[in-house]
């Protein structure tokens, strides 16, 4: 395939995935898929209904059937690096791999309840929770698994160590139990509710969540001597949570519901999945990346934070970069802010990006709204300040806009024709709204010093500070350009 095409291909999956938020990604089958987890950006498992295990090695684009050995359904997957994982099932099934699931074998559980979860800190140690109380611990790999006393009969869904001393298992009932000493010894702890508790997740010591039925997601920030709730603002079974920082997660669960947060919890946000179905499991790399998956084999996600982006293309021309004979300019960076349409006219949200040869640029907004007028600003390391003629709208995360066509479409027609396209005017050298002497003055002293680079004095964008800088410039300030504004 042309090296362009799959570029412009990669391109438009880039896009896609912005403007969408959560997007989705697909495995081929139609199996359930309880649990997904990524080591890395690139390197993930799902596993599933009869034995289901598959690897992607690209993100989730795409995924690869491994063999497991078995019919029975698979909970959970755990791994502590690309080589090393686990995973638990129905009827006490353990599938461990060293290889990165090249080869799966088979562990002795000594169990026959369900094994619905596996959490290791490192390649030896490691925990699994599942019915009737289960916990069984590991701290050869899995070559041995040791029964530990949780004082309790009911299902334990899911476990969590911080470290080898500190853990947790959370389950039916509100049941919290945690451990200090590696699981030798489990006590309760209150969660002040009697519903079904799924999973639990730390990010230290002191700070975890906890989620379950009916929206349930409680938080602690002294080891889960308190348990406090938080609002979801939903009322469906919250399975799965997942954070990256004190601040910062991510949860999952009926319904297609995804939740995020980026002040620990206080206020959690319902972000569109594009999906009905109930997701089961959710894993999230850092601030912006996540995968989520379910039912019916959905995957969703996220390269933004789960954000939809608002997508600006722009076409411009900057006078002194623009070759009009060859219909050709020299690729800069603008810097591109929205602004309400009414006084004072503030900022609502700005990007930046590099225009190519034909002044085309694409920028992504997360502040800005469908269906809201806002002016579009231009800047430019050493050209004027120039707005759209008119407040304008994106219209289903969409807009288009093209500064080039005509004068007009620049507030104040505020523009110069180069040929026959239009270019905001250059030699703002000190952004300061007009062109002027201090410009003339600051491109001459660069050009004595004989200075080169990327440097604001080099107004034609030649990498050099020169005669031809100082013409450009010269001939602008002798027609009083500036900036034109509502």
């Amino acid at each position: 395939m042309n090296i362009l095409i799959v570029f412009v291909l990669i391109l438009i999956s880039f896009n896609t995935a912005l403007t969408q938020g959560w997007y989705s990604l697909s495995n081929g089958l139609n199996n359930t898929v309880t649990e997904i987890y990524f080591v890395n950006e690139n390197t993930g498992w799902l596993s599933g209904n009869n034995g289901l295990i598959m690897k992607s090695t690209n993100g989730g684009t795409n995924w690869t059937q491994q063999s497991s050995n078995t019919f029975s359904t698979l909970w959970a997957v755990y791994f502590t690096d690309e080589n090393n994982g686990w995973i638990s099932g129905s009827s006490g099934v353990i599938l461990s791999t060293t290889n990165g699931g090249a080869n799966w074998n088979s562990q002795n559980s000594g169990a026959f309840s369900d094994l619905w979860y596996v959490h290791f800190i490192n390649a030896s140690t490691g925990w699994i929770s599942g019915s009737n109380g289960v916990i069984l611990k590991s701290t050869d790999g899995g070559v041995n698994w040791n029964p530990q006393t949780s004082w309790t009969a009911q299902v334990l869904y899911s476990v969590f160590f911080i470290n080898e001393m500190t853990g947790w298992v959370t389950g039916n009932g509100g049941v919290i139990q945690k451990t200090t000493n590696g699981g030798t010894n489990w006590f309760s702890q209150t969660s002040g509710t009697s519903s079904l508790l799924h999973c639990v997740n730390f990010i230290d010591p002191a700070i975890g969540w906890i989620t379950g039925f009916n929206g349930i997601i409680l938080s602690t920030t002294n080891g889960g001597a308190n348990w406090t709730f938080q609002n979801t603002g939903t009322g469906v079974f919250i399975r799965s949570v997942d954070f990256v920082n004190s601040l910062t997660g991510f949860a999952a669960g009926d319904n297609g519901t995804i939740l995020a947060t980026t002040n620990g919890g206080a206020d959690w946000l319902n972000q569109n999945s594009n999906a009905s179905s109930h997701f089961y499991s959710l894993v999230s790399l850092n601030s912006m990346t996540a995968w989520t998956s379910g039912e019916n084999g959905v995957i969703r996600k996220t390269n933004t934070g789960g954000n939809v982006f608002k997508h600006l293309d722009l076409t411009l021309l900057v006078e002194g970069f623009y070759n009009e004979s060859e219909n050709n300019m020299t690729a800069d960076t603008i810097s591109v802010y929205l602004r309400n349409s009414f006084t004072p006219y503030n900022k609502v949200d700005s990007g930046k990006s590099l225009t190519d040869s034909l002044g085309n640029i694409s920028v992504y907004f997360s502040n800005a709204l469908n269906n809201v007028n806002y002016f579009i600003t231009i800047n430019h390391r050493n050209s004027i300040e120039t707005w759209s003629s008119s407040a304008l709208m994106f219209i289903s995360d969409e807009l288009d806009y093209d500064f080039t066509i005509s004068s007009a479409n620049a507030y104040g027609n505020n523009m110069i024709l180069k040929g026959i396209r239009w270019a905001i005017y250059s030699g703002d050298v000190n952004q300061d709204g007009t062109t002027d002497l201090t410009d003339l003055t600051l491109i001459d002293n660069d050009a004595g010093n004989f200075l080169t680079g990327y440097i604001s004095t080099d107004v034609n964008g030649d990498g050099f500070a020169d005669i031809s800088d100082l013409g450009i410039t010269d001939n602008n300030s002798f027609n009083f350009v500036g900036a034109v504004l509502p």
